[in-house]
């Protein structure tokens, strides 16, 4: 084993590799498939409100205590309803009368909601939740009351006006999650009784009854009613199908980085046991049995598979070293003891996989006569070959969709209206004010801000969250047709900060049922004959101007989206500060700054979210994280197959050095010995490229079938980047070995044999 100790290394890290990839991602899909693991899947069924015309609605507390009731006797135990998690300040008064501040995200429940999704409560009274209650969940009872009990303790929401309502604890939810979000505090649906804040509402199907029956019985019982229509209803498990396909997806994929160190872990010990050959004839025809032989070569697979496993838990300490502290909060926390288990299950499996192929070369002995020897000789390294087409068409697959990924989103996601370069947008540092004490503070954070001399300009912003989160308003147009247009609002010094182009007059902010268009939808409004004024979402508006678009706004096909441009609102509303500062400061130094600056009056326990323009949207932000991912199974996959080669050639010129001697005694050429050794490369890279390129082009061509506007699927730079890249590492990694016995000296060779 020791003669072949780096190759041996090279291959028990490919596997290693591949085991913590796949066991990391089966983990991970583990825990999120538990989240929907309830019983009576089959059973349960979210009932969504609907209007008059037929659009979706929004349940009141009051209606769906009515539907509660109406439903009971058809043996209806509960219906469960939950808004969808938003972000508040709480503050939690202990026995001393010291507060706290916390930001939390939070909604509204009724007590059936916990008993629905198998959320244990501890303390929690049977019977609805009043409206001055509050459930917590287990982590948020931990972080601010430690080890205390919470239950009948007080904490104080903050509203929208600055005013604080006062709740007391009822109980601790054992999960955080709030209909698969996270969420830190569960206020009763009570608290405002008569808002329409439900989309749907959730509950189980009588046993005796199908899903046409209960949909039969609600349009009975909703018989008379005005201003809606009966619910539309739509059973949990419809999306279970998709969601297990997604499942599958992510572990098909990682089971290929898998599949990729295994291959390289069996051609590696099957290339090994084609050169002992001769050994073992020789170790046969002096008796040896197929027993003994086959024991020799499992115990040598075994302790590299071994030697696997604990590499794997080395790798499996390092990534998460590297990683811990960097993922969001609402990232799940993989259990390092399952994680360990998962890797010793898959280590057995593999194990199996090795002890198997250990047999291969032995039920081959049975026929290790000369003539047998002879004969297979002739094919020889072919199923090694196979593998490492296998393996080279598993990375060109990822590196090809990788590059075809990035093309799309470039596409779609980041080719949105960019007035201001790259270099003006790290200049601009976002202070949001997403606490109730930070919009208490604002006054004298800004007028330090203000006073610093780097600081060139601050910006108010009107909508909550960040800068690409927009809103949306209806518009009727001439035929009746309902769409929709983006809408922003907050300073109408918008435009100038950004850089963009602008016709029209700066109204103040508090200018009431003014508007400014984007180009594109003042295009529609003239095709229509609007007269300087729009209705939207039912008011009339004057058009005070016209802009190219909202900063960062995609310009989308007119005739295949719903969206057609965009609105500014003036609004003296304030949620987050935009601030410009000068050429010679750089955004980050600054952003540190300013968070030292509002440290002076908002409390540690109050993230800051204070960062650059650049980090400011959520969705890139999230395909950045989905890059990363990506970024390292490709890089895993490209490690894979370059080790796995030079592993393959490095062997085949070790092996081939008194066949390469005695052909340049013969008058071979430089030219002659590279073909020799990469005429099989060369082959198995023009077959593996043209498959891969085949098949992203099918599923690309397949999952945009209907969208025609997508011209990156159809590209030709994608396939010339993969091959330009992947044959550049052949080059590399075949062509030092080659190069290296191409320069061999007969002689030499020849005086060591």
């Amino acid at each position: 084993m020791l003669k072949y100790k780096a190759h041996q290394l090279i291959s028990a890290l490919c596997l290693a590799v591949g085991i913590v990839c796949f066991s990391y991602v089966w983990l991970f899909v583990s825990m999120a498939e538990e989240t929907y693991n309830l019983p009576d899947m089959d059973r349960r069924v979210a009932v969504y409100a609907r209007k008059a015309d037929g659009r979706s609605g929004a349940y009141s507390p009051n209606e769906i205590l009515r539907l509660q009731e109406e439903l009971k006797p058809l043996g209806v135990e509960g219906v469960s309803a939950n808004t969808y998690a938003r972000d508040g300040e709480v503050e939690v008064i202990d026995d001393e009368g010291r507060v706290t501040p916390y930001l939390v995200k939070y909604g509204l429940v009724n007590a059936y909601h916990f008993t629905y999704w198998n959320n244990p409560v501890q303390g929690l009274a049977e019977g609805e939740l009043k409206p001055d209650d509050v459930v917590i969940s287990a982590a948020f009872a931990r972080k601010a009351f430690g080890q205390e009990n919470p239950v009948g303790r007080w904490i104080r929401l903050f509203g929208t006006d600055g005013e604080g309502d006062m709740y007391r604890v009822a109980g601790v939810a054992e999960k955080d999650a709030l209909e698969f979000q996270r969420a830190d505090c569960f206020f009763s649906l009570m608290r405002r009784p008569d808002e329409r804040n439900f989309q749907k509402v959730n509950t189980l199907i009588p046993p005796q009854m199908s899903e046409q029956d209960f949909q039969e019985y609600l349009e009975r019982m909703w018989q008379g009613r005005e201003n809606s229509l009966p619910p539309f209803l739509m059973m949990e498990n419809t999306e279970e199908t998709q969601r297990h396909l997604a499942e599958t997806l992510v572990l098909v994929i990682a089971s290929l980085v898998l599949v990729s160190g295994l291959i390289n872990f069996l051609k590696f010990i099957f290339q090994v046991f084609f050169i002992r050959q001769r050994e073992l004839v020789l170790r046969k025809c002096m008796g040896s049995g197929l027993r003994g032989l086959y024991m020799l070569l499992a115990s040598e697979v075994f302790l590299m598979l071994t030697l696997s496993f604990f590499l794997s838990l080395v790798v499996s300490e390092i990534i998460l070293t590297l990683i811990d502290g960097r993922l969001p909060a609402e990232y799940l926390t993989l259990p390092m003891g399952d994680a360990y288990l998962v890797q010793a299950g898959v280590y057995a499996g593999t194990l199996a996989v090795g002890l198997l192929a250990a047999c291969f070369p032995v039920m081959r002995l049975r026929r290790g006569t000369l003539h047998g020897f002879l004969q297979s000789a002739r094919r020889k390294h072919t199923l090694r070959n196979w593998m490492i087409g296998l393996q080279l068409f598993i990375s060109m697959f990822f590196v090809g969709g990788i590059l075809l990924i990035n093309m799309l989103w470039n596409e779609t996601v980041f080719s949105g209206y960019m007035p201001l370069t790259p270099a003006e947008q790290d200049r601009v540092v976002v202070l949001p004010l997403n606490t109730h004490t930070m919009l208490k503070n604002k006054g004298p954070i800004l007028d330090e801000v203000r006073r610093l001399p780097e600081v060139e300009e601050v910006l108010s912003f009107g909508l909550p969250g960040r800068l690409s989160r927009t809103a949306f308003m209806d518009y009727m147009g001439k035929d009746s047709t309902r769409m929709e247009v983006f809408m922003q609002s907050g300073h109408p010094g918008y435009f100038d900060f950004f850089h963009i182009p602008m016709e029209g007059k700066v109204v103040d902010p508090g200018a009431g049922n003014m508007v400014y268009v984007s180009r594109r939808f003042k295009q529609l409004l003239d095709e229509e004959g609007n007269d300087g004024t729009v209705r939207l979402s039912g008011v009339d508006y004057q058009i005070a101007g016209v802009y190219e678009a909202l900063f960062d706004e995609a310009e989308k096909p007119v005739d295949d989206y719903y969206f057609v441009g965009s609105v500014f609102l003036p609004s003296p509303g304030v949620s987050n500060y935009f601030i410009r500062v000068n050429e010679h400061t750089g955004g980050k130094a600054f952003a540190e700054r300013l968070t030292t600056l509002c440290r002076k009056h908002i409390p540690e326990t109050l993230p800051l979210d204070i960062h650059l323009l650049t980090d400011d949207d959520e969705t890139k932000d999230n395909i950045g994280l989905m890059r990363s991912g990506l970024l390292i199974l490709v890089v895993i996959s490209l490690l894979l197959v370059v080790l796995s080669i030079y592993s393959s050639i490095s062997l085949d010129t070790l092996e081939r050095q008194k066949e390469v001697a005695i052909r340049k005694i013969n008058g071979a050429k430089p030219a002659d010995i590279f073909l020799l050794f990469a005429r099989m490369y060369l082959v198995i890279f023009a077959v593996t490229y043209v498959m891969a390129c085949a098949l992203i082009f099918i599923i690309g061509i397949q999952t945009f079938e209907y969208d025609t506007h997508i011209e990156s699927v159809r590209s030709w730079q994608w396939p010339t980047l993969l091959f330009v890249l992947m044959a550049a590492l052949l080059a590399v990694v075949t062509g030092w070995k080659i190069r290296q016995v191409m320069r061999l000296n007969p002689a030499e060779v020849i005086k060591t044999e």
